[in-house]
């Protein structure tokens, strides 16, 4: 025996040890049986994998990770598992997969075991069947809901933001010995996902590979989708109260009291924190700003700066120099004020949104 299979052979038996501990919930029902090679490195065992996702149930952004109603579809040809129809009476039997897996046990063979690599919750299985056709084809069929996790987030254009979803199948056994091949005809996005705030479109499969639990590198096929945010939402609830706000701000430069503009600005700072709060309790602690933390920053500082101003504004007038402060306040009415906006928006257009 060379060196290579008896390695590949321990890792097979840790794997299987790994796989078959009882735990809570449906989880995988084609993995139970580990106690054979499939393929061999001169002819793998092709399989074929397609993932249709039914219904979003969640989009956790804190958490970054979603909740999914998912179809899965595998097919591959054993010939240790043809026989003949004459016997039975018809051309394909019917298993329930535990069955399956018991059956491939017993004539000696196996069936390619998977896990969903960015799982993270149970997956409970709702429904699932397997079918072998008389030459050995067989084709199974589960539908499940869980909660898969969502590492590709990038929140730097929020809310204009497009984000990945991946859901990936991974075989538990090395390349050598199963070869994943994408289904595209069985795999998609459903018309009815049930999800209101995102917009979900673009699906893909992708085929590649990555470490297994074996700790060689192992076969992967993942449906990879894209979403994106209804501005609709974000015009009405956020940037129209933070236009109102702006205004209001440089409608206070028409008043003559400059002690009643200090007030009116102070109220505006602590609308400003409420917005701040209220907004970032939808997003993680992130590390970085994104474009709407970034604008909101500014406002808040520019806020700061009114009321500051105003106070200098005020004491000017009461030490005499009324003259000196109606030409500061000139200049903030028609050059300082708008233009500082003006600014600070293009630059964050910029910055966040057309910078890659």
């Amino acid at each position: 025996m060379s060196l290579f299979r008896a390695l590949f052979l321990i890792s097979i038996t840790v794997v299987s040890t790994i796989t078959t501990v009882p735990s809570v919930g449906a989880q995988n029902t084609l993995d139970g049986r580990l106690d054979a090679l499939v393929g061999t490195p001169e002819n793998p065992l092709d399989v074929g994998i397609g993932i249709q996702i039914d219904q979003i149930t969640s989009v956790d952004q804190k958490a970054e990770n979603y909740g999914a109603v998912v179809v899965l579809r595998v097919e591959w040809t054993d010939p240790a598992l043809a026989f003949d129809p004459q016997d039975l009476g018809r051309d394909f039997r019917v298993f329930y997969p535990p069955d399956l897996a018991d059956h491939a046990a017993k004539i000696g063979t196996i069936v390619p075991a998977f896990v969903i690599h960015n799982q993270q919750t149970n997956k409970w299985i709702h429904e699932s069947a397997a079918a072998v056709r008389h030459d050995g084809r067989v084709r199974y069929v589960e539908k499940s809901s869980l909660t898969l996790q969502a590492p590709h987030f990038d929140f730097r254009k929020y809310p204009f933001d497009t984000q990945e979803f991946h859901f990936e199948v991974v075989s538990v056994f090395p390349s050598d010995f199963v070869s994943y091949y994408p289904l595209e005809e069985s795999s998609g996005l459903g018309d009815m996902l049930g999800e209101e705030e995102w917009i979900l479109d673009n699906p893909r499969l992708e085929r590649s590979q990555v470490i297994g639990l074996s700790g060689q590198r192992s076969d992967q096929v993942s449906l990879i989708f894209e979403g994106h945010r209804h501005l609709t939402y974000y015009v009405i609830r956020v940037f129209l109260p933070m236009l109102v706000l702006i205004t209001v701000g440089w409608a206070l430069f028409f008043l003559d009291e400059y002690r009643r503009r200090i007030e009116i600005a102070g109220g505006n700072l602590l609308v400003f924190v409420a917005f701040n709060w209220a907004i970032s309790a939808d997003l993680p602690k992130l590390g970085y700003l994104t474009f709407l933390d970034f604008v909101l920053q500014c406002m808040f500082l520019i806020t700061g700066a009114l009321i500051v101003f105003n106070v200098a504004l005020r004491k000017l007038k009461v030490s005499g120099r009324e003259d000196g402060a109606r030409m500061l306040d000139n200049y903030a009415i028609k050059w300082i004020y708008p233009l500082g906006y003006a600014a600070i928006v293009g630059y964050a257009i910029f910055a966040y949104l057309l910078t890659p």
